[in-house]
């Protein structure tokens, strides 16, 4: 069987690096959120309503990578994060808010909502039709 090209591997590359980022962050900062609280409560809720909006807006995101250029998305959802994250980092220097924490949670829950459907509608425009399968499998 044939490799996959370039393109693909660096895609693949570039998502795991990306997902396992901002999965540590979002389960860190709920980790944090209990530490600092105490509270079971606060840290499940809040980790509850950051799903959410991944859950209800990814059809929106697979229309959306249906009609603009899917790298152009991924691109700007990557540099967004960045800067919510960097200015995240800048404002906690000052003290601890658990809505400032939610709200962070909850904007990288939306990212995630639009950049996950523009990659996997990438993977169609990177590999063959015979490694299609392969490729999302």
């Amino acid at each position: 069987m044939k490799a996959f090209n370039r393109n693909f591997i660096l895609m693949i590359i570039g998502q795991i690096i990306s997902l396992f980022g901002n999965a540590i962050l979002r389960f860190s900062l709920s980790l944090y959120v209990l530490q600092v609280t105490g509270s079971a409560s606060i840290f499940a809720t809040i980790l509850a309503v950051s799903i959410l909006p991944t859950i209800l807006l990814s059809p929106f995101g697979g229309i959306l990578a249906d009609r603009v250029s899917r790298r152009s998305i991924m691109l700007s959802l990557d540099f967004l994060t960045s800067f919510l994250i960097f200015g995240f980092s800048m404002v906690s220097t000052r003290g601890f808010s658990i809505v400032l924490v939610a709200i962070l949670m909850i904007s990288l829950s939306i990212i995630q909502a639009f950049y996950q459907p523009s990659v996997q509608a990438s993977i169609p425009l990177l590999v063959s039709e015979n490694q299609l399968m392969q490729a999302n499998g």
